[in-house]
């Protein structure tokens, strides 16, 4: 199946953001997400909620269909998406820094990162280039 990310994937996802943040909304921010196991990738505090993984999911212990039970529009939403890989929610605390890294699992693998609920101000570095997050973006 042959397909452009700009007119499929990143079209199909700002449209059902507000779908989206609400099953987020939900969760509880400390008992439902777990940190992310790479330590020596981050300073300060980052966890995450998977949603999407087939096979065995990526973080040890990770119920994902329980996840998926939780939030069942945004695991439907994920589910019919071309080519998808993996994907869950991802919380990075105040004042905490994800370091510069490449992705060495899967160099040629594109990267897809919505803004689901996004404090003013906060940036993400592309290529040596600032993006400022923004809400359903």
């Amino acid at each position: 199946m042959s397909y452009d990310l700009a007119q499929v994937v990143l079209p199909t996802l700002e449209r059902e953001w507000p779908v989206i943040r609400a099953e987020l909304d939900a969760l509880d921010l400390d008992a439902d997400f777990v940190p992310w196991p790479q330590r020596d990738g981050y300073a300060g505090n980052w966890s995450v909620f998977p949603l999407y993984f087939p096979g065995e999911s990526y973080i040890p212990g990770v119920d994902v269909a329980r996840h998926r039970a939780k939030c069942p529009r945004s695991a439907a939403l994920l589910d019919s998406l071309p080519r998808l890989v993996a994907a869950g929610f991802s919380l990075v605390g105040p004042k905490s820094h994800i370091f510069k890294h490449t992705d060495m699992y899967a160099p040629h693998l594109l990267r897809c990162h919505l803004g689901v609920r996004v404090p003013p101000g906060v940036t993400m570095w592309v290529k040596g280039q600032p993006v400022v997050w923004q809400e359903g973006r």
